[in-house]
């Protein structure tokens, strides 16, 4: 067996070689020897992990619920208190200045007073004769444009006083539609119209102003007035009539406002014969026609939805 007793040169070799191992792992952890407490337990020493900055402290969350970002409920309808004020411009029809009775216009003001809850006041500008000229003129007086400064609904009707209806009852006036009869009338109707609608909207303040134009079921005499006058004028009467009114529509159209059929609920299609809806001149309504054209002119207001907007909401 061999000496296990080690020399005393190998002694020296072997703590030489400890310290030069302790130098060593002292460099690798920047002078730092306790890095070696890191050490896997084989005895090797580990490279040491580089220092990190302690992370800044932060604020816990807070626990108070984040601001609500839903809207702030506004009211942009109408209040129960606010009146709705209607503005009409026209010819008779809407003047009711012939009959000794309440005229369509107003009726349709307590109608909506009646639907919406609200006050309604009625500003009657129509004046019997006039032309759609006269209409268009008058815009800039200082009653009827104070009237449409703040209106909520305009209702018009107007054109039938333009026309020569001494050419009623002339067969070369027929197609009423496309005769030179009436063709340059017609025209001027349909840019007056136009204009009037225009000037209506840039003097109302409301943005939402509804205007309501309404047709005719005859622009000259009907009923037993009209059919005595012998089946000519009769035939050329509502043909004349049909075209104002398709000319009529065709504005209305154009310039999103409202229009307002008066022809079908006074002779639907035509055939009825209006006799006891009109004075006995069978060129005005009397109470019961001027009831039926403010049903009409509230029809057609609801089924655009112009009521429902002018309703408080509950």
């Amino acid at each position: 067996m061999g000496d296990r007793t080690r020399s005393p040169r190998r002694l020296l070799a072997v703590a030489a070689g400890v310290v030069a191992l302790l130098l060593g792992a002292w460099a690798l952890g920047s002078g730092h020897l306790g890095s070696l407490a890191s050490s896997p337990a084989s005895g090797m020493p580990s490279a040491s992990v580089p220092r990190t900055s302690t992370p800044a402290r932060t604020s816990s969350p807070s626990t108070a619920p984040p601001p609500s970002t839903a809207p702030t409920p506004t009211h942009t309808g109408p209040a129960a208190g606010d009146p709705l004020t209607v503005v009409a411009l026209g010819d008779s029809v809407p003047s009711a200045g012939s009959c000794d009775c309440t005229g369509y216009v107003e009726r349709l003001g307590a109608s909506l007073h009646g639907e919406t809850g609200r006050p309604v006041t009625v500003h009657n500008d129509a004046t019997g004769g006039w032309t759609t000229a006269d209409v268009e003129e008058d815009l800039s007086s200082p009653s009827t444009s104070r009237h449409l400064s703040n209106a909520d609904l305009v209702v018009i009707e107007v054109g039938a006083n333009d026309f020569d209806l001494d050419l009623v009852d002339d067969p070369s006036c027929l197609p009423a539609s496309t005769s030179s009869c009436w063709s340059s009338t017609m025209s001027d109707l349909r840019t007056g119209l136009s204009h009037i609608v225009s000037d209506i909207r840039a003097v109302d303040r409301n943005r939402q102003v509804q205007i309501a134009v309404v047709g005719y079921w005859n622009v000259t005499v009907d009923g037993a007035v009209g059919q005595a006058r012998g089946n000519a004028f009769v035939v050329g009467s509502d043909a004349l009539t049909r075209a104002v009114n398709t000319t009529i529509a065709g504005v209305a159209s154009s310039l999103q406002t409202i229009y307002v059929d008066a022809y079908t609920p006074l002779k639907g299609d035509g055939s009825l014969d209006p006799t006891s809806a009109l004075l006995d001149d069978g060129d005005h309504p009397n109470a019961k026609g001027h009831a039926i054209i403010a049903k009409a002119v509230l029809d057609a207001l609801t089924a655009a939805g112009a009521v429902a907007s002018w309703t408080p909401s509950p």
